[in-house]
């Protein structure tokens, strides 16, 4: 039985980057989540999920083959993760 060479092959250090990545995306959308629970209004609560929408969908399709992204992600996400932890985002 011959193994199929087109599989993607990762560095160790790729997939730990993906890791990274994907559990930071997973950390923002728990916040968001945590606001828009908490919101005191429908349209504020609308407004978040409107902005985690495309968290979402992201993190079901990164890939470890999505280099340039999860590079961002690494960069981007703490600070993101820190305005909404402190009540910065959707308002």
């Amino acid at each position: 039985m011959m193994m199929n060479s087109a599989r993607p092959q990762w560095t160790t250090a790729e997939m730990d980057a993906y890791e990274r990545a994907h559990a930071l995306l997973n950390a923002v959308i728990a916040a968001y989540s945590g606001r828009i629970g908490s919101a005191p209004t429908r349209q504020t609560a609308q407004a978040l999920r409107k902005e985690r929408a495309p968290l979402l969908e992201e993190r079901d399709t990164l890939t470890a083959s999505d280099r340039t992204r999860i590079e961002e992600i690494i960069r981007e996400m703490p600070s993101r993760l820190a305005a909404l932890r402190e009540g910065g985002a959707g308002e």
